[in-house]
């Protein structure tokens, strides 16, 4: 089963202002994850979003900060 994590949380995980994750999330930047909603609340899939982050630390050559 997936853990489901928050749009909140996510953004507090990535430590960037609230419009520029909004804006990401709607053009799926560099390959974000896919949001999942249910009822009107907006989730990530936690894996994905460890895999998406991961993966642009590797491409950058640099860590970042969880």
């Amino acid at each position: 089963m997936k853990q489901l994590i928050k749009s909140e949380t996510v953004r507090e995980k990535l430590d960037m202002p609230k419009s520029s994750f909004e804006r990401m999330v709607k053009l799926r930047t560099d390959g974000f994850p896919a949001a999942l909603y249910i009822s009107r609340s907006r989730f990530f899939d936690a894996a994905e979003i460890d895999a998406w982050m991961a993966r642009l630390a590797s491409d950058n050559g640099s860590a970042v900060s969880c």
